[in-house]
């Protein structure tokens, strides 16, 4: 990409910021109404160009999907945070957005939004995490990484933290964080967090005992390190990815926009939109039994984690 092309995404995003928070501060003088309907989606990401580039074709095409309720464009908020966005739904500057199950959940609880679709993100309708352990170790489950370390990504990573952590709770194990490369106390599991992707290479160069990551993550390591890994627990799959509304948004428009994204894979402009979407192969309906997970994650998470939630 040239620099051009970055710059010109660059601008876009911050002119388009402005177009969404200048009238906050200016009142709501006729001087700055809206000539435009606009149908806004928001995504967390720290890529703001990436973030843009990669789902403006999926957003004009519903934009232009919902020209019969008055919409004549399609925009995307990029924020860096959850509370961020959590804001920008509360005050009607953000109509949609997809993210995984943590985020979804989080969301739900701090600004209402309303989780009405599933998105097969890279042609998966779900996922799970695995737990890894190195073949020649003598962990061959859970239980027996009590004195051991455990390497997670990010924290609100839903497949690499929140579902391999659920898992251990659930198995009553007491985690506890360490600094490495201090080790973990023998009635403990230790933790310790790395960047995205980071926690497998913890474990392969020593660092941790343990890994956790999302089962697709760990089927395309490169064979020479995936041989050397075993899996050691496996956690319950939850949607892929979840698209939500937010709370007012009238139910004329949230009806119009869910059957819009259903029958995405059978227009074929459609089915371009969604692949470039994160290779998305369509659009579903939530099974009915996920409701009830997403709600055990929301407990979790909010019982677990508290006031850490805002840095994330």
């Amino acid at each position: 990409m040239t620099k051009e092309v970055i710059m010109g995404a660059a601008v876009t995003f911050v002119v388009f910021c402005l177009f969404l928070y200048l009238p906050h501060f200016l009142g709501s003088s006729p001087l700055f109404a809206a000539e435009e309907k606009l149908i806004v989606f928001g995504r967390i990401q720290d890529d703001p160009v990436r973030a843009v580039r990669d789902r403006q074709e999926f957003v004009d095409y519903i934009a232009k999907k919902l020209a019969r309720q008055g919409y004549s464009e399609g925009r995307i908020l990029v924020v860096g945070k959850m509370r961020p966005l959590a804001r920008a739904l509360r005050e009607g500057k953000v109509d949609f957005f997809h993210d995984s199950v943590v985020p979804t959940v989080v969301l739900s609880r701090w600004a209402g939004a309303i989780p009405i679709v599933r998105q097969w993100k890279y042609g998966e309708a779900e996922y799970d995490s695995v737990i890894l352990a190195k073949k020649n170790s003598r962990i061959g489950g859970v239980a027996d990484l009590k004195g051991k370390t455990i390497g997670f990504d990010e924290p609100h990573s839903t497949s690499a933290h929140i579902l391999p952590r659920m898992l251990l709770v659930e198995n009553e194990l007491k985690l506890a964080p360490v600094t490495l490369p201090g080790r973990a106390k023998q009635d403990e599991v230790g933790f310790v967090h790395g960047a995205d992707g980071n926690a497998i290479h913890m474990l392969v160069t020593d660092a941790v005992d343990a890994a956790a990551t999302s089962t697709r993550e760990f089927k395309e390591l490169r064979p020479e390190i995936q041989d050397r890994l075993k899996i050691v627990g496996r956690t319950r799959s939850v949607p892929r990815l979840v698209i939500s509304v937010r709370k007012d948004l009238d139910p004329k428009v949230v009806k119009a926009l869910k059957e819009i994204m259903l029958n995405m894979d059978k227009d074929p402009d459609g089915k371009v939109a969604l692949k470039k979407q994160q290779r998305t192969t369509k659009i579903d309906e939530i099974p009915p039994g996920s409701f009830q997970l997403l709600r055990d994650i929301e407990k979790f998470v909010f019982s677990h984690f508290g006031k850490q939630l805002d840095s994330w």
